[in-house]
């Protein structure tokens, strides 16, 4: 096993929007849902989608990064349960990372990792990429969050 690190995006839908009904006949449609015989006219759009998660990125053993969300994010806890990233604190790490990418010595300053594993430049490119992402998502609407598994 390894480290495995997931940025997603969550939108909380309202319940019992109209707008959504082709969206629930859909979903209903992709995993076979039937509603119970006991609802009126077996409608598939009585199945209520609360939400959308979406993968926004993913890293494999990326220690440094992993080191910087406990610290930043999970005040210190690594514990494996999904932490929700707050729009500043991911102009934070963009604003660090745009600096390493600039100042590659600069890393040990903001990126520790316990197995010192230096930061590659495409580490850094595609962190930037997800981070740039996910702010998008974020001003849409979307909730952030970042989570590992070991």
């Amino acid at each position: 096993m390894g480290l495995d690190m997931y940025l997603e995006a969550k939108l909380h839908l309202p319940p019992y929007d109209k707008a959504l009904d082709p969206v629930r006949q859909a979903i209903g449609r992709a995993i076979g849902y039937t509603p119970p015989s006991e609802k009126p006219d077996n409608d598939a759009t009585l199945m209520e989608i609360t939400g959308v998660t979406v993968r926004v990125g993913y890293w494999r053993k990326f220690d440094p990064l992993h080191q910087w969300f406990v610290s930043n994010v999970q005040e210190g806890h690594d514990d494996c349960r999904p932490a929700y990233v707050s729009p500043e604190v991911l102009s934070e790490l963009e604003e660090q990372l745009d600096q390493v990418n600039d100042d590659p010595e600069s890393a040990g300053e903001h990126f520790v990792s316990e197995d010192d594993e230096p930061m590659t430049e495409g580490d850094i490119d595609t962190t930037l990429r997800i981070v740039v992402q996910a702010k998008q998502l974020q001003e849409r609407g979307w909730d952030i969050y970042y989570r590992a598994s070991w």
